[in-house]
């Protein structure tokens, strides 16, 4: 169980209507937490509802029987249900017969129960300062602790969190096992958490909001994967309150597999609405009170807890994938996560490298390495990129090839890989291990994490063991030779310049017709007023406009334009995913996830084009806003004029500052 310091930010609710009560419990709280009294039970559960306390404190409430009517209220309202409750049942002199027995107090499914009768109130209070009532209470506190959290944030303790897969079906083994897995991993307490992952490959599965509300009743703390495929930013705000009222607070933001095939009469439509910047963005705005407008009035919604995190691969093999990773993790950072865990790969140096980065850059953010216990199955799949993201080379399937012809299929050999990963990991500096792969049971899990612990003392024996690097592979920084790690100074990296007449064709005219400080621009506004107020020259003006932006950028006429924020590459139409903050982490060789072989990503493409002309950080240089998609086949050039798109506020604030 985690610790709670008590620093005074906690939040109590105390009450009763006995005046010694409160004062008995307020001498005894007030110097730990922060401490607010109800009298009645009307007033309590008022406040307990618009307070939303960390622990309520329930004493005796006249007339008989009205606090166990509050408790009932507590137990089974909306908001109040799984706060922390103690019951303490004070019998003063002159009291009416109390309410509940003890027997019964305790079936009242309180966290804990106090029963205390004496004769006069300072024997009462000694009675009370004897049984803890302050420690009582900070043992609630400590059991509703969000223990991910803790543990992660902690320099002391080695974080572990176990994926699960859900599949399809609702009444499926695959289900059950998750379950039996939650439980064995509850009663052996290596684990604190477990994730479950969201429509894994693009295929339809166990919702995995479901499957985490359950894993918290069962005792684990989940994480929940929120994957950007399949909803829109209604859903994913919807999905979040869900999480919220269950007590689930852990969330990794993914963009997500692009849809299977093998869905209900063919492809799903894909979502990406928002990509995982926004989404990290809507939750530190839901954790500190959405506001919202109702009826002509703002109003602003109770806060929320959760703690997000995102996902980074630096195990990209060219440098143009690699540097749109770190670009875009710099924003994601930026946004409001909180930690970080790493996509699948065996490269020390590349594990190596994040951390190096993230040190580079500042950021004193934790960080959990997948370890991915590779069977040869899915190496081979790897290795042949049919699982976007996750990097296997030649020489490590060679090496599992081996390994698979043992007695055992090679699952010592991968047991013991895993080990030594974990090692590696934690001699490094990461904050702990991410454990996954198909079949895993909970005795490997705790294998591996011993083993691990015992081999970690002597890790950088263990570096040389994942030497595997991609072929003409592009590393941030520089090696260093002796630990076969890196060195703290960056890589050379070569600008080549590349001749691209649409580049800089698209700049210039930005330049004369979208500057607001050009003259140009100013001359062309009173023409644009005159054509956005007539419908029909609306209409004509938005359909040029879509004709030569098709010919010229594939333009989808969503009326948002991000032209000018992606070195004037179409998000919507060149992008299967829409992601406008930088690339996902399924691109492979510079093709993109979607298309291998055949498109190059996006976000390649506009590496290339700005690092030719020596700007490639621009990638980086801040948050673009999703599509509104309220400005759908509406004319951008107009909508820029006028400011109703997001280009207009960038430039703005570029220009301020």
């Amino acid at each position: 169980m985690q610790k709670v310091d008590v620093d005074g930010s906690h939040r109590i609710l105390v009450v009763g209507s006995e005046p010694s009560f409160l004062e008995m419990a307020g001498k005894a709280l007030e110097e730990s937490f922060q401490v607010s009294y109800a009298k009645s039970e009307q007033d309590g559960l008022e406040r307990a509802r618009r307070e939303r306390p960390d622990a309520i404190v329930l004493g005796y409430l006249e007339p008989r029987g009205t606090s166990f009517a509050l408790h009932k209220r507590l137990r089974s309202g909306w908001i109040t249900k799984d706060i922390p409750l103690l019951v303490v049942d004070v019998r003063f002199n002159g009291q009416a017969p109390k309410g509940w027995t003890r027997e019964e107090g305790m079936q009242l499914d309180a966290e804990d129960y106090i029963s205390i009768s004496a004769n006069d109130y300072s024997s009462i209070f000694r009675m009370v300062e004897s049984l803890g009532l302050k420690e009582r209470v900070k043992e609630k506190l400590e059991q509703k602790a969000n223990t991910f959290k803790e543990v992660i944030l902690s320099p002391d303790i080695f974080c572990v969190t176990w994926e699960q897969i859900p599949g399809r079906g609702a009444f499926e083994l695959q289900q059950a096992e998750i379950i039996d897995n939650a439980e064995r991993a509850a009663r052996g307490s290596r684990i604190h958490a477990m994730s479950v992952t969201d429509n894994p490959g693009g295929n339809p599965a166990l919702s995995t909001e479901m499957l985490c509300a359950e894993l918290k009743r069962l005792g684990m703390e989940p994480l929940v994967h929120l994957a950007c495929r399949d909803k829109n930013r209604n859903e994913i705000e919807s999905i979040l309150y869900g999480l919220a009222a269950e007590g689930v607070r852990n969330i990794l933001v993914l963009t997500g597999d692009f849809p299977s095939s093998d869905a209900f009469n063919g492809r799903p439509k894909p979502v990406f609405d928002l990509d995982p910047v926004h989404v990290l963005q809507l939750v530190k705005t839901v954790n500190n009170g959405l506001e919202h407008e109702v009826m002509g009035k703002k109003k602003t919604l109770a806060p929320t807890d959760f703690f997000a995190g995102a996902s980074v691969s630096p195990f990209k093999q060219l440098e143009s994938e690699l540097m749109g990773q770190y670009y875009k993790l710099d924003k994601k950072i930026q946004a409001g996560a909180g930690f970080l865990i790493t996509q699948v790969g065996y490269d020390a140096r590349k594990f190596h490298e994040l951390l190096q980065w993230l040190k580079m850059n500042k950021y004193n953010i934790p960080v959990l390495a997948n370890i991915y216990v590779l069977s040869y199955g899915a190496a081979r799949a790897m290795n042949a990129n049919q699982i976007p993201g996750c990097v296997v080379t030649g020489k490590l399937l060679a090496e599992l090839a081996e390994e698979a012809k043992a007695k055992d299929k090679g699952v010592s050999a991968r047991l013991n890989r895993a080990a030594k990963m974990y090692a590696v990991a934690k001699g490094m500096g990461y904050a702990g291990a991410h454990i996954g792969g198909q079949g895993i049971r909970y005795d490997m899990v705790e294998y591996i994490i011993e083993k691990g612990e015992e081999l970690s003392k002597n890790w950088r024996d263990l570096v040389p063991e994942f030497d595997y690097p991609q072929n003409n592979g592009f590393y941030f920084f520089q090696k260093d030779l002796e630990s076969g790690l890196n060195l703290e100074k960056p890589a050379l990296r070569v600008r080549r310049p590349s001749l691209q007449p649409m580049y800089g064709i698209s700049k210039l005219a930005h330049a004369l017709f979208f500057e607001p400080k050009n003259p140009v621009f100013k001359m062309l506004k009173p023409i644009a007023t005159v054509i956005d107020s007539r419908p029909t020259l609306r209409r004509v003006f938005s359909s040029f406009e879509h004709l030569g932006k098709a010919a010229l950028y594939g333009c989808m006429s969503c009326g948002d334009c991000a032209l000018f924020d992606i070195a004037y590459l179409c998000p919507m139409s060149q992008c299967p995913k829409n992601q406008r903050n930088g690339p996902c982490g399924g691109s492979y060789m510079g093709w993109c996830e979607v298309y291998p072989n055949q498109k190059r990503c996006m976000w390649v493409k506009a590496y290339e084009r700005l690092n030719g002309h020596n700007k490639a950080e621009e990638i980086g240089g801040y948050i673009v806003p999703p599509c509104n998609w309220e400005l759908w086949r509406t004319s951008s050039w107009l909508n820029f004029y006028f400011g109703r798109d997001h280009a207009t506020k960038i430039i703005k604030t570029k220009s301020a500052s």
